[in-house]
């Protein structure tokens, strides 16, 4: 069984997660909140969702996926309502390095956030199409760190996140949280992060789990004889390699090493005296 696992964990590095910016950014802190836009206005019509609704898919969102990964620090909750946000319904979301789209809506763009904040949107440019169910842009940085993220629904009339499931909803609204916190999109089907939408998913697939812990990875320190996991900031500096992955299965050895030894140990106490 023991050997299975490390198989998987190997077979793991194959896996192929990207980032949804330039440069591997996260957010500096671990404990990140998830909160609703208090002046985003979704359209029952539209969308078919109420704030209380909307909020009804973000505990899930988190707590069934990606509070759920192991070698991961990241630890997303959810934060309330915040104050009104200026252009978050009807203005454009753009990344504060995309010139290009910030020319193009001048004085017209959505204001930056703190956390991820969560808003209904009708503005098509944003979405280009009305089979886009939600985008999502990290909106503000202070240097390599992610300082906010906005997700915006798609609000307009005739959108397709309307006819979704609620189990697919909260599918969504995990895809577009994990764009929130720095993953781009994969070509494992197996995965949240998956270009694609697919129907009922239920977890999170291994390049999923490979991707978060990279970003935020769990210290692994091995009763101080192993040392912890690279920074965010040494790993930032090149692309994903497996470092971090050897850190992991070095851990997992110390770990079945130990788990081992107690069995002894109990086998030896157990035997009888002559």
């Amino acid at each position: 069984m023991k050997f299975i696992l490390l198989l998987i964990l190997f077979s793991s590095q194959l896996m192929a997660y990207t980032f949804n910016n330039n440069f591997g950014a996260s957010f500096k802190d671990n404990d990140v909140k998830v909160m609703i836009a208090g002046n985003s206005a979704c359209d029952p019509d539209n969308v078919g969702l109420t704030f209380g609704e909307l909020q009804d898919l973000i505990d899930p969102a988190i707590d069934k996926f990606w509070n759920r990964v192991p070698t991961s620090a990241l630890r997303l909750s959810f934060g309330g309502f915040t104050n009104d946000i200026t252009g978050i319904g009807s203005r454009r979301l753009c990344a504060p390095t995309d010139e290009a789209c910030i020319s193009s809506a001048p004085g017209a763009t959505i204001e930056p956030v703190r956390e991820i904040v969560i808003a209904c949107n009708d503005l098509p440019i944003n979405f280009g199409s009305l089979n886009v169910l939600a985008v999502t842009i990290p909106n503000q940085f202070s240097g390599k760190d992610i300082v906010g993220s906005v997700i915006l629904i798609n609000n307009q009339a005739g959108s397709a996140f309307k006819n979704l499931s609620k189990t697919d909803q909260i599918g969504v609204i995990a895809h577009e949280i994990g764009h929130a916190i720095g993953l781009g999109h994969t070509d494992d089907k197996a995965a949240m992060m998956y270009y694609r939408t697919v129907d009922l998913r239920r977890a999170l697939g291994e390049d999923d789990m490979r991707g978060v812990s990279y970003l935020y990875p769990m210290k692994l320190d091995g009763f101080g004889l192993l040392g912890g996991c690279a920074t965010i900031e040494e790993n930032k500096k090149q692309p994903p390699s497996g470092g971090s992955f050897l850190t992991m299965l070095a851990g997992l050895f110390l770990m079945v090493f130990v788990w081992e030894l107690k069995r002894l140990l109990k086998r030896s106490q157990a035997r009888p005296t002559l």
